[in-house]
């Protein structure tokens, strides 16, 4: 029996130990390690390894306070945010899933947004110029909504904040 199996998977945020066992060549962030302890046995521990850096496996997380002496093997936790099915590391129906689940992920993300159409002058209000007028501007929106925010003093601030008031004039227009 090897220990600390509930204790890798809740650090890793995964429900079980993963089935694929590493390759023994690709890099990967995260793996969980069979390693072999100093007193005979076996225990989970969380390992890493980077073609680039490393030449073998390094266990980056152990849960015993017995030494251990080896790594047995590495199964490798698959990164779920990666959406490139192809270069997953799985069987044929194990990729034909998770092309579906991404797919639908995909659709679920978009039901219901449109897509807005941002204005092509960069202060987002066709009246404004230059950062003098979107200072002028800002300050008098501040005055008219009772806001007591300080009127931004770098371009890219003046910018951003009227990025914000363009955001929320669209948003009361449609309601």
């Amino acid at each position: 029996m090897i220990e600390y199996e509930n204790m890798v998977c809740r650090e890793l945020n995964i429900p079980s130990i993963p089935k694929k066992e590493w390759d023994g060549q690709r890099s990967f962030k995260v793996g969980v390690a069979v390693i072999n302890l100093y007193g005979g046995h076996q225990a989970y521990g969380v390992a890493t390894f980077n073609n680039d850096v490393d030449k073998e496996p390094r266990v980056i997380k152990v849960f015993t306070l017995e030494p251990f002496i080896g790594i047995d093997k590495v199964f490798v936790v698959p990164d779920y945010m990666d959406t490139d099915v192809e270069s997953m590391d799985l069987d044929d129906e194990s990729k034909k899933a998770a092309q579906m689940m991404i797919e639908e992920a995909n659709e679920l993300e978009n039901d219901g947004v449109e897509k807005e159409k941002l204005p092509e002058n960069e202060y987002f209000f066709d009246h404004i110029t230059n950062d003098d007028e979107a200072a002028a501007f800002i300050k008098d929106y501040n005055t008219r909504n009772r806001i007591k925010g300080r009127v931004p003093k770098s371009h890219d601030g003046l910018v951003m904040r009227l990025s914000v008031i363009y955001s929320e004039t669209t948003k009361r227009a449609k309601k």
